[in-house]
């Protein structure tokens, strides 16, 4: 079975080495043509450069698994995938595994901070000869109150930290989760907001699934502070672009943008950060050198079992 490596670069070797040792044969794309690269390939490896829609797999008529290191699943379309009877093995749903990946987590967090204490502003500050520590005086984490939109994996983590640095932690979420003692669950996006300083949202998302955030629930976010380490898609970002130009929120902090792969506001994202406490990474979340190879190898392993699992039934 031929395996194709679509974003190779510093793909974990021993999960290379695994691949080859099940008996596959591994390609890595090297930026050529991409249709040539795609025909032969049963087993994709994709992470979030490209989106697999339509026209994307119409190159790959081979293809019978895409695997993918990531939680969320923006970057597929599900229903052409389904149609063609292509599998898709993530790390949606490993929730024992993920629990061990705490990159996004720490990312998020560290947005927070920055945000408050207007780090970006900073660094360009003094980067450019400047030493007035009186234009960013920021403001503390402890004694803020806290809204997390999603007390998932990403979510439980991030309110255990603030709340280790002394702030109130309130979260809204459809499902019975945990949580610990002392923070407050509230019914729905609107009283979070009301009752909270600072938005971070950790929710998951699903291709369809209507904004967290929308029009309504954005122009109450005035003078608020609003991370997002999970998906673009989950704000309305037209109706949040306005209200960051309009100078309407604290600061915000995104590591994801909707459409990341495609048209998208990327230009307008900037354009908004020039002079303002507005902090964009390129989903840096869970792009560390550990959580990258410990969930290439464990994706490795998902597949190899799916292949068992496969031909013992077959």
């Amino acid at each position: 079975m031929q395996v194709g490596l679509l974003e190779p670069d510093r793909f974990d070797p021993a999960a290379i080495a695994r691949l080859q040792g099940m008996g596959h044969a591994v390609v890595a794309f090297d930026g050529g043509n991409l249709q040539e690269f795609l025909k032969p390939v049963q087993v994709l490896f994709v992470r979030l450069a490209y989106q697999l829609d339509a026209d994307f797999l119409a190159q790959a008529p081979l293809l019978r698994y895409v695997c993918s290191p990531t939680t969320g699943h923006t970057h597929l379309d599900e229903g052409i995938l389904a149609s063609r009877g292509i599998k898709v093995i993530s790390l949606r749903g490993e929730q024992a595994f993920l629990e061990t990946i705490r990159a996004t987590p720490e990312h998020t967090f560290g947005l927070v901070l920055a945000l408050l204490r207007n780090y970006r502003g900073a660094f360009s500050h003094v980067a450019a000869g400047g030493w007035n520590r009186d234009l960013f005086r920021g403001e503390e984490l402890y004694g803020q109150r806290v809204g997390i939109v999603g007390l998932g994996r990403v979510g439980f983590r991030v309110a255990s930290y603030c709340e280790a640095f002394g702030a109130h932690v309130s979260y809204v979420d459809t499902r019975d989760v945990k949580a610990n003692d002392g923070w407050q669950r509230l019914s729905g996006i609107q009283q979070l907001i009301e009752t909270s300083r600072i938005i971070i949202l950790c929710t998951s998302y699903v291709n369809g699934d209507a904004p967290v955030l929308g029009q309504s629930e954005t122009a109450l976010l005035s003078g608020h502070y609003l991370v997002n380490t999970a998906r673009g898609e989950l704000v309305d970002e037209i109706a949040l672009l306005a209200a960051i130009e309009a100078g309407q929120l604290a600061g915000v902090a995104t590591d994801v943008i909707s459409h990341e792969t495609g048209a998208n506001q990327l230009e307008r994202w900037n354009a908004v950060a020039i002079k303002r406490n507005v902090i964009i990474t390129p989903h840096i979340g869970g792009a560390t050198f550990t959580a990258m190879a410990r969930t290439e190898n464990f994706i490795v392993e998902k597949l190899a079992a799916t292949l068992q699992g496969t031909e013992k039934t077959t």
